[in-house]
């Protein structure tokens, strides 16, 4: 009976790597998308106040006008949410970690019973796998709601902005 339970813990065990290996690499894409999203909504922010300072002083655009601020302010302040959003995606957030050995053996030590077969040693990994599993996943799924956020931020900059330059134009 105990190797049928050896092998679906083993079995399980793998189920419990996978799942970290792929919360490891959706937190590295995460930070990544945050890298160039940050780059980009800044890129943006710069090019979009040259443009208004250019506009500013161009004698046919009003910058006192409820248009001119009524679009510029949509645009400045996505910009800064976005900017804000990708920021909280590089903020420290609560890990866990693995045991090192002297704490893992310290644990042994302290409850044999808890790991006196191999069943109950992998058993006691797969629950360490998956609580650090459930941490990494919890942090990658607020990362990515402030990704989607940053996005919808340069999507409104960049509507802003083109409504905003049509109008411009309009007026040259």
């Amino acid at each position: 009976m105990e190797e049928e339970e050896l092998k679906a813990l083993k079995y399980c065990l793998q189920f419990s790597k996978k799942a970290y290996e792929q919360e490891t690499e959706r937190q590295r894409h995460a930070m990544g998308k945050a890298d160039y999203l940050l780059k980009y909504l800044t890129l943006l922010m710069t090019a979009f106040n040259i443009t208004i300072s250019v506009v500013s002083k161009m004698s046919s655009v009003h910058i006192v006008g409820v248009v001119f601020w009524g679009l510029y302010m949509p645009m400045l302040l996505s910009g800064i949410l976005g900017i804000i959003s990708t920021l909280m995606i590089q903020k420290p957030r609560k890990i866990m970690r693995f045991p090192s050995g002297k704490e893992e053996l310290l644990k042994v030590q302290r409850n044999p019973s808890e790991y006196d077969t191999e069943c109950k040693r992998i058993y006691q990994e797969i629950l360490r796998v998956d609580k650090i599993c459930d941490r990494l996943k919890e942090n990658n799924d607020k990362a990515m709601k402030w990704i989607m956020t940053g996005y919808i931020c340069m999507v409104v900059m960049i509507v802003a902005f083109g409504t905003f330059i049509t109008y411009v134009m309009c007026l040259s």
